[in-house]
């Protein structure tokens, strides 16, 4: 959360973009996690132990970010005055509050989405197509990727078009291609779960935004 309202604050005007970028991180490391177990962590584990650089790398840069947060929050308070002046004359506390519960449900039902993908996806490709470990891990590190995608392009277009359409579209829009995915081919599921992966993802900056302006 603190993460996300510092790429709020730095966002300028572009706060659905500031958020697609800084959640891209996120869903771009998560999706890389099968890809390095298929190629890497399987192979040789010993190799493991040389993922602490990255860890070192990003422990540095966060401390560089909180140097410039700390000089910084002079802007955070501005805008929350502001904000929350406009919040109080636009919406009552209890449409704030409806407001968030229907938010946190959004973002409940897409991180269980996400979860179960996860932790089903792979043993349904080895037992329905008869993949091997190697294989479906890699299937499923296009489904997170896509996710990756759709969450750098769901704050820009919700910039654009209006948040409550990209929220609405995203969780309602994956529902058609999860029906069809047990009747699919190989080819075909991966490709329609590539598409779930970006409709999904979309919603995620949007909502954050949404819920930010809301309660800032």
């Amino acid at each position: 959360p603190e993460g996300s309202r510092v790429a709020h604050m730095a966002a300028g005007e572009q706060h659905g973009f500031a958020q697609s970028l800084f959640q891209m991180g996120g869903n771009t490391g998560t999706s890389l996690g099968p890809l390095l177990a298929a190629l890497i962590i399987g192979e040789r584990q010993s190799h493991v132990a040389w993922f602490s650089v990255a860890a070192l790398m990003a422990i540095f840069t966060l401390w560089r970010i909180s140097l410039w947060y700390q000089q910084n929050m002079f802007r955070l308070h501005s805008r929350r005055r502001s904000g929350a002046h406009q919040a109080a004359a636009g919406l009552t506390r209890r449409k704030v509050g409806l407001s968030l519960a229907i938010l946190v449900a959004l973002m409940f039902s897409k991180f269980f989405y996400i979860a179960s993908m996860g932790s089903y996806y792979t043993f349904y490709l080895i037992d329905k197509f008869h993949l091997s470990v190697r294989s479906a891990q890699m299937y499923l590190f296009l489904f997170l990727a896509a996710g990756a995608v759709g969450t750098l392009a769901g704050g820009p277009i919700g910039d654009r078009v209006g948040r409550k359409r990209v929220i609405w579209i995203s969780i309602l829009g994956v529902a058609p291609f999860t029906l069809l995915l047990p009747h699919l081919s190989l080819f075909w599921t991966a490709a329609v779960s590539v598409m779930v992966g970006l409709l999904l993802s979309s919603a995620f900056p949007a909502i954050l935004v949404y819920a930010q302006e809301l309660v800032p």
